[in-house]
C-alpha cells in the first residue's frame, strides 16, 4: 500500500488484482469505492471464480476463498497485507502462491549439490588444513 497516504473515504479508486499463480499472470483492473478493504475488492474482482477453474487444489476449495488461510498469500506492492486493510487509489493486489520451501534451506542444497559435483568437501570446523 502506499506509504504515509490516508485511504480515501470519497470517491472512486484505480486499483489493480494480480495472480501470480499461472503463466502469464491474470491481470484485472477494478474500480472500487473510497473505503473499500482488501478482501473486497478481492470479492469484487472474481479472481477467486479465475483460480478455482484453473483448480489450484484441494485446500482451495474446502476453504471457500483461495486467500483465506495459507493456500495463497495476499500483498500490496509486494508487501505482505491483511485482508481487512484499506486501499489506496493505484494499489496493486498480488496473490502469491504459497511457498514450499524455505529459500535458504533451498539456496543451501543448490550450494551443497554443487559442491557435490565439483568434489569439493563443505567446511567443517574440526577438519583439519
Amino acid at each position: 500500500m502506499a506509504e504515509n497516504s490516508e485511504p480515501a473515504s470519497a470517491g472512486r479508486l484505480s486499483i489493480e488484482v494480480i495472480w501470480i499463480g499461472v503463466e502469464p499472470p491474470w491481470r484485472m483492473a477494478v474500480e472500487v469505492d473510497g473505503g473499500t478493504t482488501v478482501e473486497q475488492a478481492l470479492a469484487l474482482s472474481g479472481v477467486a471464480s479465475q483460480i478455482h477453474d484453473q483448480s489450484i487444489g484441494a485446500s482451495a476449495d474446502e476453504a471457500g476463498l483461495p486467500w483465506e488461510g495459507d493456500a495463497i498469500g495476499v500483498a500490496c506492492f509486494g508487501r505482505r497485507v491483511a485482508l481487512t486493510d484499506p486501499l489506496h487509489d493505484g494499489d496493486r493486489i498480488e496473490l502469491l502462491p504459497r511457498v514450499i520451501v524455505d529459500p535458504k534451506i533451498a539456496r543451501q542444497r543448490r550450494a551443497d549439490h554443487r559442491r557435490r559435483l565439483a568434489g569439493e568437501r563443505r567446511w567443517t570446523p574440526d577438519r583439519a588444513v
